[in-house]
C-alpha cells in the first residue's frame, strides 16, 4: 500500500473517531444516568450484555462514519458528479428511458490554460464551463439531468431524448461558447453526441464519444456526430472483427499526375452481408479493439499483391505511426516485401499524427531503417493543426503532402502565400511536394506553375477500382 493511501486511511479513521467519540461518551452517560437507581438490584449478566451491545453499536457507528468519508459523489473542483457516480447514474437512466442521449463537452485548450495561467485558473475554467453548460440545458427545459467531470477538460451529460432532438441544443450551446471568455482567457469548447440507438452499454457509448472527439473538425463545424454509416456499436464491432478475420478489405485507387506512375490506396472494410464500413468509421474502433497491427499487416499484404500484378506502379498508403514504430513490425514488413520480391522504392507510406511523438530521435532512427531498404515516407496534411510541421524539422523523410485546405482556399492570399513558402521549403530540403483534392483545370495549371511535383484530385482521376486501374494503365 502506498504512503498516500495509508495516510488517507488513518486520516479517515481519526475523522470517524472524532465524530463518533462524543456519541459514545453521550450514550454511556445517558445509560449510566437512567440505570443508576437500579445498579444494586440488576444482575451482573445484564451489565455484561449492555456493554457488549453498546460496544457493537459504537463500532457500527464508527464504521459507517468511516465508510461515509469514502463515498464522495461530487467532484470538489467542479461540483459536478464524479466519474464513477455519473457513469452509475447514466447506466440507470439509459435503461429507464426509451430515448436517451449522452453528450461529451470538452475544453480543448485546458492544457494551454493550465500552462499559461496556472492550475488555479484552469480549475476556475472547469467550474465555470460546467456551470454554464448546466444552466444552458436547464434553460432549455431539461430537468434533473446528470452532469459529471469525467477527466481533464471533459464532462459527460445525460439527457432524455434521441440524437435528432438533442443535437440542435448541443450545437446552440457550442456556438454560445465560441465567444466564451473568462478573465481574458479564451475558452475553446467542442461537443460530441451519441444516443442509445448505437448501444445500451454506457461505457461503449462513452468510448465512441471520445473516438468522435479525436476526429478532425471541419471548418465551421461546432460538434462531432456519428458518421453516416454508424450502426449499433455491437454490430459495428462485430462487422469489423468479421472483416479482419476474413481479410475482407476493399481497396480503391486514385492515380496522381507525377513523373512516375503513383496511385494512392484507400480502404473500406466489408462486414457481414457485404456491409461496407468506411475508413473514417473503422479506424478509431480498430485502435480501441487492439487490431492496429493485424489490420496494417493485412493491408500491406493486399497492397503487395497489387504491386506484383502492376509491376511499374508505385503505391502510397497509410500505416499507423504506432505500428511503424514497433520493431517487430519492421522485421515483419521486410519479410513480407522480400517474400514477394517487390522493389521497396515502389512503396510510399503516408504519415499522419495529430500530436508529436515525444522521442522524435527514436522515431527518426526507426524510419531510417525503412528508408535504408528504399521505402519512401510522406508527411501528410502539412499546414493543418497537427505534428507535420514539427516533423519536417526533425524527421528525415522524402515527400510532403499539403493539407486539403490549400486546394480549397487558393483564392485567399494567406493560403496561397503559405503554400508557396512550403513549396520553397520542400525545394530547399530536397523533398518532393504533393497537393491533393485538385478538382479544376485552373487549379491544376496553377499548381503546375508552382512546381508541385505530385498533383492528385478528381481533375486527374476519380477514386477507381482495381479493374478500372488496370484498364487505365493498359
Amino acid at each position: 500500500m502506498l504512503y498516500p493511501h495509508k495516510k488517507e486511511r488513518s486520516h479517515r479513521f481519526l475523522l470517524a473517531l472524532r465524530t463518533g467519540l462524543p456519541l459514545f461518551i453521550l450514550a454511556t452517560l445517558l445509560m449510566s444516568f437512567r440505570l443508576s437507581a437500579y445498579f444494586e438490584t440488576m444482575p451482573a449478566g445484564f451489565y455484561m450484555g449492555a456493554i457488549f451491545i453498546l460496544a457493537i453499536s459504537i463500532y457500527f457507528i464508527f464504521y459507517m462514519i468511516y465508510r461515509g468519508f469514502n463515498e464522495q459523489i461530487t467532484d470538489p473542483i467542479t461540483h459536478t458528479f464524479t466519474r464513477q457516480k455519473v457513469i452509475s447514474i447514466l447506466k440507470e437512466e439509459i435503461v429507464k428511458d426509451k430515448d436517451y442521449s449522452i453528450i461529451l463537452i470538452s475544453i480543448e485548450n485546458l492544457a494551454d490554460i493550465n500552462s499559461k495561467y496556472g492550475t488555479k485558473a484552469g480549475d476556475k475554467v472547469l467550474k465555470k464551463v460546467a456551470r454554464e453548460a448546466g444552466r444552458f440545458f436547464e434553460n432549455k427545459g431539461f430537468d434533473k439531468f446528470p452532469i459529471g467531470h469525467f477527466k481533464g477538460g471533459d464532462f459527460l451529460i445525460g439527457l432524455k431524448g434521441n440524437y435528432n432532438s438533442i443535437r440542435p441544443f448541443l450545437e446552440m450551446m457550442c456556438i454560445k461558447f465560441d465567444d466564451f471568455i473568462i478573465d481574458d482567457m479564451e475558452i475553446k469548447v467542442i461537443g460530441t453526441i451519441v444516443d442509445k440507438s448505437l448501444s445500451s452499454d454506457v461505457l461503449s457509448l462513452v468510448e465512441r464519444l471520445f473516438e468522435l472527439k479525436e476526429m478532425e473538425m471541419e471548418e465551421g463545424e461546432h460538434i462531432k456526430t456519428p458518421t453516416v454509416d454508424d450502426i449499433s456499436l455491437f454490430e459495428l464491432e462485430e462487422n469489423i472483427r468479421y472483416a479482419i478475420t476474413n481479410r475482407n478489405f476493399s481497396l480503391m485507387f486514385q492515380p496522381l499526375e507525377a513523373d512516375e506512375k503513383i496511385v494512392q490506396v484507400s480502404i473500406k472494410l466489408q462486414g457481414k452481408n457485404d456491409k461496407i464500413i468506411h475508413q473514417k468509421t473503422f479506424i478509431p474502433v480498430i485502435k480501441r479493439l487492439g487490431f492496429e497491427m493485424e489490420f496494417d499487416e493485412i493491408l500491406l499484404e493486399k497492397i503487395l499483391l497489387n504491386c506484383k500484378k502492376l509491376d511499374k506502379v508505385t503505391f502510397a498508403f497509410n500505416i499507423s505511426p504506432s505500428v511503424l514504430r514497433n520493431k517487430r513490425f519492421i522485421q515483419r514488413f521486410k519479410q513480407m516485401v522480400e517474400k514477394e520480391t517487390i522493389d521497396f522504392s515502389r512503396l510510399i507510406i503516408l504519415l499522419y499524427e495529430k500530436n508529436i511523438y515525444s522521442n522524435t530521435k527514436r522515431y527518426n532512427d526507426l524510419l531510417q531503417d525503412y528508408r535504408a531498404l528504399g521505402v519512401r515516407f510522406c508527411l501528410d496534411n502539412v499546414g493543418a493543426i497537427n505534428s507535420s510541421i514539427e516533423y519536417i524539422k526533425r524527421l528525415d523523410i522524402d515527400i510532403i503532402r499539403f493539407d486539403k485546405a490549400f486546394s480549397k482556399n487558393m483564392d485567399i492570399l494567406s493560403y496561397a502565400s503559405f503554400l508557396r513558402a512550403f513549396i520553397d521549403i520542400s525545394k530547399d530540403l530536397k523533398l518532393k511536394s504533393w497537393i491533393k483534392m485538385v478538382d479544376t483545370n485552373e487549379l491544376k495549371l496553377e499548381f503546375k506553375e508552382m512546381n508541385i511535383d505530385y498533383i492528385q484530385g478528381n481533375v486527374i482521376s476519380k477514386i477507381i477500382s482495381y479493374e478500372k486501374l488496370e484498364e487505365i494503365l493498359d
